[in-house]
């Protein structure tokens, strides 16, 4: 088996990691309707009343349309605390895009407060737009310092080992980089704006060097 050939098989394979931290330009809120009575109309009936004065609130508040979609729409027997049925639970939720972070506090409460005792505030986090210019840079950023830092680690141990680094023979990105919103705590929607901090946009690269003597 040639040099080259067995390099192939075995070589040095080491993973890089980059990261470039973006401030959030997103804050991504599931809320809704819920209500509880005894009979299944009324309780579809009242939780959808509080559905569409919610969503009309949000509708003044020039949430686009592309910005609110349905997540979840429930129907189940309610039971009291021994047990027993007394009635039953419609519950809807909507997820909101929201991109003015300054107005989202505003926003959100705007729409509960439309949606009065039936609304419901289930999470609220902060996320970054995938599609903006913004992200796709950072993409880039963080591919080319995933690559370096590879390559420098693999550098190290070919010299820890007496050798020389040749030329790559396989490389694969180990994941799409795409960074977990972050929630905010609840409490905080009173005091909008508030401090945001920053996301990780993240890519690991796998990569198999050919080591030469």
């Amino acid at each position: 088996m040639s040099e080259s050939e067995n390099s192939a098989l075995t070589g040095v394979v080491v993973t890089g990691t980059g990261r470039v931290s973006l401030p959030p330009d997103v804050l991504t809120a599931r809320l809704g309707a819920e209500a509880t009575t005894t009979g299944v109309q009324e309780a579809l009936d009242r939780c959808s009343v509080a559905m569409t004065a919610l969503a009309a609130a949000l509708r003044e508040g020039a949430v686009a349309d592309r910005d609110r979609r349905t997540s979840g729409s429930t129907l189940h027997q309610a039971h009291d605390h021994t047990g027993q049925p007394r009635g039953w639970t419609a519950v809807q939720e909507l997820t909101v895009r929201l991109r003015d972070l300054d107005r989202a506090g505003e926003l959100i409460s705007a729409a509960i407060a439309a949606a009065g005792d039936e609304a419901r505030l289930h999470a609220v986090a902060f996320d970054i737009d995938r599609d903006s210019d913004e992200y796709a840079a950072a993409r880039v950023q963080a591919r080319q310092r995933a690559f370096a830092d590879a390559h420098a680690a693999a550098t190290q141990y070919a010299e820890l080992a007496g050798r020389r680094l040749g030329v790559v023979i396989t490389m694969r990105e180990v994941n799409g980089g795409y960074p977990p919103p972050y929630p905010m705590r609840m409490a905080a929607m009173e005091a909008m704006p508030v401090e945001q901090g920053e996301l990780d946009v993240t890519t690991t690269v796998e990569v198999r060097w050919e080591l030469l003597s």
